[in-house]
Formats: C-alpha cells, sequence, structure tokens
C-alpha cells in the first residue's frame, strides 16, 4: 500500500466518526447548516485543486493524492465542525480549530508535496514540455578534470523522457565516447534510441557522450601515460562527476562503458581494467590496442619505447589478466564488411569470453566500419540492457495517473484533478440524495402519521 493510500486512509480513520456525530447533530438540528458545510468544503476543495494546478510546478505528479487533497477538504472541516461543537468554552473551541486546521493544512501539504518536485540535472532546471516529455532533453555539460587534468571538450548529455515523468526516481548511466576524428556529440545515440520505439525510449538509461580525444586532431592512446592522464579522467573524473549531478544508480550492474572505434576500445579497455564500476560494456568496432594503425608509433611516442608497458594496455591481456568474480555483460559489435576491425573486435569477445563474461557478438550485415555500424551497433546494446532493466524493475516509463505520455504537466495536473474532482463530486452528489431521500420519506411518513392520528377526531 503507498504512502498516500495510507495517508487517505489515516484521514478517514481520523475524521468519519466526528464528521459522522457533526451530520448527526445537523440532522437533529435541521439540515442546512450540514449540506452548507459539505458544499463549502468542497468548493474550498475545488479552489485548492485549482491554484494547485496553477501555482504547483508539477501539479501531474500529485495523481491519486488528489483524492487526499479533496478528502481532507470535504472530511477535516466536518470534524472540525464537531469539536467546536463538543468545547464547552471558547478559548478550548479556538485552540481545536486552530490545532485542526493546522492538521487539514499539514495533510494537504503532504498529498501536494510530489508536486513541488523540479526536475533538476547538472544544476540546471530541465523544461518540462510536450516536446521534451515524448523525446527527452539533451544538453552540454562541463566535467572538470580534477584528478587527471585532462583538457576534454565539453560532454553532452541525454535525460530520457521516463524519467522526466518521475523525477524522484535514479537510472542507469551509460558513459559513451566516440571514435577519431569525432566530437562528443548524442546524434548516434539518439537515432539508435528511437529506432527503439517508444517504449525503449521512456525507459533509457541517461547517456553521457565524453570526450576522450581532447581535440578533433588529437589520437591519445587510452592510458595514462606522461601528459595524458586519460584513464584516470574517464575512470575517475567522469564518475565522480556523474555521481555528483545525476539521479543515477551506484550499483555496478546499472553502469555502463561504451564507445566507437576508438571509444570501443577504450570501452573494453575501462571495463576490462575496472570491473567495480562498470557492470556493462559496449564496445562497436573497436581496435584490439590503442593506435593500432601506427603501433611502434604509439609505442615509442606514449610509452617511451617500452613493449611491456604497451601491452598491459591492450584490452585482451588487461582481460587475461585478472579474474571476475562479478559478471561483466560484454556487447560486441563490428561491420560484417570490416576487414580491419572486425578481426580485432572477435579477439577482444573472445578474451572476455574466456575471463567469464557475458558475452553478445554481432557482425552487421553489409556495413563497414561506418554509421551504419555504430547505430545499429548501439540499438543493439541498448535493446539488451534495457530489456534486462525493464525486466528486473530497475526502469519505468514513468507512467503518470490518468495521463498520456506527452502530455504536459499543468493539462496532466488538470486532467487528475478534473477527474478526482469530479468522482468527489458524484460521490458528494449521491451521498446528498440519499439524504434527501431519506429526509422526504420520514417527511411523508410523519405527515401520514399525523394525519392518522387527527383522524379520529374528525370523525367524532
Amino acid at each position: 500500500m503507498s504512502a498516500l493510500a495510507w495517508l487517505a486512509a489515516a484521514l478517514i480513520a481520523v475524521g468519519a466518526y466526528p464528521a459522522y456525530r457533526f451530520v448527526r447533530r445537523s440532522w437533529r438540528f435541521r439540515a442546512n447548516a450540514t449540506v452548507t458545510a459539505v458544499i463549502a468544503s468542497q468548493v474550498a476543495g475545488l479552489v485548492l485543486v485549482v491554484l494547485g494546478v496553477l501555482l504547483l510546478p508539477r501539479p501531474d505528479l500529485v495523481g491519486m493524492g488528489w483524492f487526499v487533497l479533496l478528502l481532507a477538504a470535504t472530511v477535516l472541516p466536518l470534524a472540525i465542525g464537531d469539536l467546536v461543537q463538543s468545547a464547552d468554552r471558547r478559548a478550548v473551541r479556538v485552540a481545536v480549530a486552530a490545532a485542526a486546521a493546522a492538521l487539514t493544512v499539514g495533510v494537504m501539504g503532504v498529498a501536494a508535496t510530489p508536486a513541488l518536485a523540479q526536475p533538476v540535472v547538472a544544476g540546471r532546471a530541465i523544461p518540462v514540455t510536450a516536446k521534451t516529455l515524448a523525446e527527452g532533453y539533451q544538453l552540454a555539460v562541463h566535467i572538470p578534470p580534477t584528478a587527471s587534468e585532462f583538457e576534454a571538450r565539453d560532454a553532452h548529455l541525454f535525460v530520457p523522457p521516463g524519467w522526466l515523468r518521475d523525477p524522484s526516481s535514479t537510472r542507469p548511466v551509460v558513459e559513451m565516447m566516440m571514435g577519431q576524428p569525432g566530437s562528443p556529440t548524442l546524434g548516434a545515440t539518439l537515432d539508435a534510441l528511437h529506432s527503439l520505439g517508444d517504449d525503449r525510449l521512456n525507459q533509457a538509461p541517461f547517456v553521457l557522450v565524453v570526450d576522450q580525444l581532447g581535440a578533433l586532431d588529437k589520437n591519445p592512446p587510452c592510458a595514462d601515460v606522461p601528459g595524458t592522464k586519460l584513464v584516470t579522467y574517464l575512470a575517475k573524473d567522469v564518475p565522480a562527476w556523474i555521481d555528483t549531478n545525476l539521479p543515477v544508480a551506484h550499483d555496478r550492474a546499472q553502469r555502463v562503458i561504451a564507445g566507437f572505434s576508438h571509444g570501443g576500445e577504450c570501452a573494453a579497455y575501462l571495463g576490462a581494467g575496472f570491473p567495480e564500476t562498470w557492470g556493462a560494456v559496449i564496445d562497436i568496432s573497436g581496435p584490439d590496442k590503442p593506435g593500432e594503425y601506427r603501433p611502434t608509433v604509439t609505442r615509442d611516442q606514449y610509452f617511451g619505447g617500452d613493449q611491456v608497458a604497451y601491452e598491459k594496455t591492450w584490452p585482451a591481456n588487461v582481460l587475461a589478466s585478472r579474474d571476475y568474480p562479478q559478471t561483466t555483460v560484454g556487447i560486441f559489435v563490428a561491420g560484417a564488411e570490416d576487414a580491419k576491425f572486425r578481426p580485432q573486435v572477435e579477439d577482444t569477445a573472445t578474451a572476455a569470453e574466456n575471463a567469464g563474461w557475458k558475452v553478445t557478438y554481432w557482425a552487421v550485415p553489409g556495413a563497414g566500419h561506418s554509421s551504419p555500424t555504430l547505430t545499429k551497433g548501439l540499438a543493439t546494446g541498448y535493446n539488451q540492457l534495457i530489456g534486462s532493466w525493464m525486466r528486473s524493475g530497475v526502469t519505468g516509463s514513468g507512467e503518470r495517473f490518468l495521463c498520456v505520455p506527452d502530455q504536459t504537466s499543468r493539462a496532466c495536473g488538470l486532467t487528475q484533478a478534473a477527474a478526482v474532482a469530479g468522482t468527489v463530486a458524484i460521490v458528494d452528489l449521491s451521498a446528498l440524495a440519499v439524504f434527501l431521500v431519506i429526509a422526504l420519506s420520514l417527511f411523508f411518513a410523519r405527515r401520514g402519521a399525523s394525519l392518522r392520528r387527527a383522524r379520529p377526531s374528525l370523525d367524532d
């Protein structure tokens, strides 16, 4: 049972008997006061609902809480009336009325608390519109190189629409790297997620595309070498920024490192070297070593000619050198027509499988080292991971009570409030109708009894 359901039950339990006594007394002393109290409290409730829809940042998040608000506005005033009538002294009446009023306001505040939520990511308020609720939101962010001093370009972040509908939740997160030459943009990520359909898009994780190059014309190895602490940046600075700025889960199973080409090799290396940080790896068309097209130059320029130090950065060697007590998911994709990189991806995938990873490998038919391979590879990886998160209950689509997915927060809140107010009004009117039927029945019954008693005297 949810907190709001318990709150509604508590309201009814606390206010039902005093409300009944107040109604019973009003019945004995004519019904006008009771009817007036019910109508007045209902009007007050409707006014509060309208103000909530107009003024609260996220009225759509109240949901079932609208019932609690209207229960408070309907039941508690009657209970206050009973308490005031029962008090013998004026001071006591005032104190009781004030306490009951404070309780009413407090209950309403608790019910409306979710509506005060404002989605904030990386210190920025995210607009909640029909577009962002349907497609998500993207923004550029700067990640300080606190530990690494690596000069990276701004990263780009995708905020999933499902999280915008439920900003109190956490989401998995993907740290993604593009190839060389390339920029840390979201184009391929968005194409892949949208290709999976609305359901997967709503369940999507946060995706942070980071810069592992430093500039369009640079090609550093995925290693900590003199002058370039790239691994420290990707494995320490970026995760630290994520933990500080994003509403993400801390379970490694919900953390993914991904990349294409240069980024794919880097993702495989980081996943192999930091299994405590990432529980899944997506390697698309990644080489089997840093600077594989000029290995001797890379070794001499960045590793001082030390072949042993250079080979320690090869993903397959890292995989073979350590144990993996926790399961790591490895998704490896290459173009079927990519004669250069496909064998290298296959070798890395084989090494991961030998290390005990749960490996998926796919060669994209008719594709080479190209954008189609990247987009289809990401779609394959996201589809597999999002599906597993959905089955485990990690992610949700953020469905809102009575609302369609792309409805704005105010329109959704109005829909919820109107439905709840209509329901409560129907219940009130039904109760009033029953009340009037009983009153009329008693009236005619008494009148009939009076006529029967008067008839003998007329016959005499």
